[in-house]
């Protein structure tokens, strides 16, 4: 079986002056990615290094670099499912951890711990819980301060002032970031994972949870049989993420259907765009980035509503990056744009 790793760095918007550094970083992760499998590890290994590259760059919105609270914080989720055996873990609303996604996957390999009294391992924790857990496992922990970067600084900054004063209708913040990162990758026994991670979206409440640390909208990965196996990893306004279960529901379209393209497609129009949960809502902002296999094909999806996406994908014989965007004069939220790769 061909190993594959395929990451995003958000949907949102990424300027093109920016392009060729995203594309950088994504490939960068790709190949940490790929080492990984290359070297027989699993894919929730792979996932977890790829994602932890991306975590670690000031381009994303997940570990440093993060958008900060009302508050000024650096509040960070994060989720990973390894599709072998559908066990998860994710952290919410957590500070000062490096990369948030090492304690997600901690949490995860955890799952099969056995505990004393009855007791059953936590699967997603969060705040102050989730940072005492990480200190207790060796997961290395830093200042919180340290993890804000000057950009994130000053768009808190600015965007705080804006809504203070009021200075542009319903104290929108602008362009800010929605850049979850996120990763899916299969490894040489066929076996599947998906990632998520993010900062959450700039000027959120402090303690609030994105869909990046949750089951079923952030991420999605199982292994359905030795033939069929899917991963999904999700970003966008987590909220809208959150009540359509995207990532779940993507999956479910993918298995009812002969073609992932029209799957995907079809998930984003009746389950995102058009879903009576979001019809209040004016722009519906979601990107997806999916790793599908049968007997017969394996293939790298991407899929976004926003105005781009930057997504990298690498095997052993194959590798490329690249910033999809929206078609001219396409509004962000009302239409999607979905694109495979074969592998």
């Amino acid at each position: 079986m061909e190993c594959v790793i395929a990451v995003h760095a958000g949907a949102g918007y990424q300027k093109a002056t920016k392009e060729a550094n995203y594309k950088k970083i994504c490939m960068k992760a790709c190949k940490k990615g790929l080492e990984v499998l290359k070297n027989n590890g699993s894919a929730l290994d792979a996932v977890a290094v790829a994602t932890m590259v991306l975590e670690d760059s000031p381009l994303t919105n997940a570990g440093y670099g993060s958008n900060l609270t009302w508050n000024g914080a650096v509040e960070c989720d994060a989720s990973i499912i390894d599709g072998s055996n559908m066990h998860y873990g994710g952290v919410g609303a957590v500070s000062g951890i490096k990369n948030p996604i090492a304690l997600a996957k901690l949490i995860c390999e955890n799952q099969n711990l056995k505990m004393s009294f009855g007791r059953i391992p936590p699967c997603l924790l969060v705040g102050l819980g989730a940072h005492e857990y990480a200190i207790a496992n060796n997961i290395v922990t830093v200042d919180p301060f340290n993890l804000i970067s000057e950009k994130s600084k000053k768009d808190f900054v600015r965007n705080k002032y804006k809504v203070i004063n009021q200075k542009y209708s319903n104290c929108q913040a602008g362009n800010s970031r929605l850049d979850t990162v996120g990763c899916v990758g299969m490894d040489k026994l066929g076996n599947v994972a998906a990632s998520s991670s993010s900062g959450g979206i700039l000027l959120k409440q402090d303690g609030r949870v994105g869909q990046a640390a949750l089951l079923g909208s952030g991420c999605w990965a199982q292994n359905m049989s030795d033939d069929v196996a899917m991963a999904v990893t999700t970003s966008g306004c987590g909220e809208h993420l959150i009540k359509t279960n995207l990532a779940r529901e993507m999956s479910r379209q993918l298995l009812n259907s002969s073609c992932p393209t029209i799957a995907i497609t079809k998930c984003f129009n009746e389950d995102f765009i058009h879903s009576p949960i979001l019809k209040n809502c004016n722009e519906k902002l979601a990107g997806a980035l999916v790793l599908y296999k049968n007997k017969d094909c394996c293939e790298i999806l991407s899929a976004h509503t926003t105005k781009s996406m930057c997504i990298a994908y690498a095997t052993e014989n194959d590798k490329k990056s690249f910033v999809s965007r929206l078609m001219t004069n396409t509004l962000p939220g009302t239409s999607v744009m979905v694109q495979g790769y074969p592998i």
